[in-house]
């Protein structure tokens, strides 16, 4: 994933009228005429394997939603360019798998697991916790870019629960008040 300071650079001058705000990622509603051309060349080369290809529409929307952790609207017209199809198929794929994300998203995703066997051992009270400590409610960034918490419906992992899933790690069975345990984890790894 680009780091987010790479991002805030690649935002053009601040006349560029799409409703973005000081924190220098790019709005989730920027076209190709709102960003720098390092950004559209970013994205070319990420779907560069699956150019001509409307079958590539999966994979070039993963390249480029690794590349930025979510798929900014500048990117879907990228995409239907390279692959010789419309932005609204493009969308719709997008749209149609729970994978892809149409916001920016915090580098270190927190996924609370809210299956039945989590759910009666208090998910709840880890998410409450969790977004009372970084002061966010579900599907937001962090003001310092560093967490998203989101909601999902089982992790395949109920003999741990209840389970918080950071990035690809798991972590179970937690306390409602461990949850910022976790946190430290990876705030120090930034540190």
């Amino acid at each position: 994933m680009a780091s987010l300071d790479s991002i805030r650079q690649s935002v053009r001058g601040s006349d560029a009228d799409v409703g973005g705000d000081d924190s220098g990622i790019i709005p989730a509603e920027a076209g190709v005429e709102d960003v720098c051309d390092e950004e559209v060349d970013t994205v070319r080369s990420r779907v560069a394997p699956h150019a001509g290809d409307e079958g590539g529409i999966i994979p070039s929307l993963q390249a480029v939603q690794d590349e930025y952790g979510y798929l900014p609207r500048f990117a879907l017209q990228v995409i239907a360019d390279e692959c010789d199809t419309t932005i609204a198929r493009v969308y719709g794929t997008a749209s149609f798998y729970s994978q892809f994300y149409f916001e920016p998203r915090g580098e270190h995703t927190i996924k609370v697991c809210t299956g039945t066997a989590c759910h009666v051992k208090g998910a709840d009270d880890i998410s409450e916790n969790l977004q009372d400590e970084l002061d966010v409610d579900t599907d937001e960034v962090t003001d310092d870019g560093q967490f998203t918490i989101e909601h999902v419906r089982c992790v395949g992992a109920c003999g741990l629960a209840p389970v918080v899933v950071v990035d690809d790690n798991v972590h179970g069975p937690i306390e409602p008040g461990n949850g910022t345990e976790i946190l430290d984890e990876y705030t120090d790894e930034e540190a």
